[in-house]
């Protein structure tokens, strides 16, 4: 499975967002994380960050809420 996510700039979100991906993939070694700029590659009209993909489709644009139900 691979998963990326679209970031931009002095964006707390996309910092916040990229950490929690990355805590929930430390003990999943058959999952790839790739972090992009989307102003440095082809976003394919992204326009909101963060923007998390997986095998490239949208799973969802903006903060990672973690709910208690």
């Amino acid at each position: 499975m691979n998963i990326t996510l679209f970031i931009t700039d002095n964006c707390l979100s996309c910092l916040r967002v990229e950490n929690q991906i990355r805590k929930l993939l430390r003990n999943w070694k058959e999952i790839n994380m790739l972090v992009e700029d989307i102003k440095k590659v082809n976003s394919n009209g992204i326009i909101i960050a963060p923007a998390v993909f997986v095998n490239d489709e949208l799973y969802s644009y903006g903060d990672l809420v973690k709910r208690n139900f």
